[in-house]
């Protein structure tokens, strides 16, 4: 069986092949592509070749739903006709699987996949639903952080994870402020969110902003972006003993060193997350069919199959402006 995927070549260099999927066995499950999205940080690491284990040749991505066709004799809880989430493949070339997801199909072990339906899934539904591990990471920092109705949180940054965070920490009662220096995901973020106060932090009285929305400082601060010079900037502005997240991805080493000791003279709380689990994403996938957690005004572009490199063209050059892609495969 033959399928069309995105392949990262080299660093920064990307082209569409057509690869040879391994014969399934009993224990496999055959599943078509509906549609994928692109994490933008992670992506673009790996196609920077910086992400940790990323080898070249590879496949990126890990937010694909598909429809079960066909599934081994062994398997038990899929069935064909099933929506499922996951990119758990297997193939003839020498070619990595960095996670995998942006594939027209795969043959793979039932337990690489979660099941999201019996029946189709709208696709407006669906492609939120796309955005689970993205948006499970702002979950499961709100969780982390533990945060509290009344409080007032700063997020560094505003993206897909941010936007999350803060929708599902507003729901327990909560204030965010978002700070990012892009004017034009600024002015985004403003249109498609407008319940968030977002401040672009590249702009002369920004400082002036932060303290009047928490006089007595945040009580939480969620670092999504992983620039220390923008977080050391950011700690005068949280109050004593408040909780210091960092949810970004920090491989440049010699260039992550935050000011610790400002850090222990306010007594901050430092908190990380790394990657999701089954109950985030549980979590989150419940938070959207519901209807208030929001992830379509994140997105920016759609493409097809037969467009989709230029998704990638996107994420490597960074403009023009986006920020949730989704590619339709069908």
């Amino acid at each position: 069986m033959k399928a069309k995927a995105v392949v990262f070549t080299a660093a920064d260099k990307y082209e569409i092949q057509t690869l040879t999927l391994a014969e399934p066995g009993p224990t496999d499950v055959t599943v078509r592509t509906v549609i994928t999205a692109i994490s933008p940080g992670t992506e673009r690491w790996v196609m920077r070749g910086k992400h940790i284990g990323t080898q070249f040749p590879c496949i990126p991505g890990y937010h694909r739903i598909g429809v079960v066709e066909a599934v081994g004799a062994n398997v038990t809880k899929l069935k064909p006709g099933d929506w499922v989430y996951g990119s758990s493949n297997r193939w003839q070339e020498p070619v990595k699987s960095m996670f995998g997801a942006h594939i027209a199909a795969s043959v793979g072990a039932e337990g690489g996949y979660d099941l999201l339906s019996h029946e189709p899934i709208q696709y407006d539904l669906a492609e939120q639903i796309a955005f689970s591990i993205l948006v499970a990471v702002g979950n499961r920092g709100v969780n982390a952080a533990d945060v509290k109705p009344g409080q007032r949180l700063l997020h560094i940054g505003a993206g897909i994870v941010t936007l999350a965070a803060a929708q599902i920490a507003q729901h327990r009662g909560t204030e965010s402020l978002i700070i990012d220096n892009n004017p034009e995901r600024v002015a985004f973020i403003r249109e498609r969110y407008p319940e968030f106060t977002v401040v672009n932090n590249a702009e002369p009285g920004y400082e002036e902003k932060l303290k009047a929305f928490a006089p007595n400082g945040f009580d939480v601060m969620q670092d999504t972006v992983g620039l220390p010079a923008v977080t050391d900037k950011m700690i005068p502005f949280m109050r004593a003993q408040g909780t210091l997240l960092f949810q970004a991805q920090y491989f440049d080493k010699e260039r992550c060193a935050v000011d610790l000791d400002q850090i222990k003279i306010k007594e901050l709380t430092v908190k990380t997350t790394c990657g999701v689990r089954a109950n985030d994403l549980a979590e989150v996938r419940n938070f959207i069919r519901k209807g208030w957690l929001k992830v379509t005004p994140c997105i920016t572009h759609r493409f097809t199959s037969d467009n989709m490199l230029e998704a990638f063209v996107l994420l490597d050059k960074g403009t023009p402006h986006n920020l949730g892609m989704v590619i339709k495969w069908e």
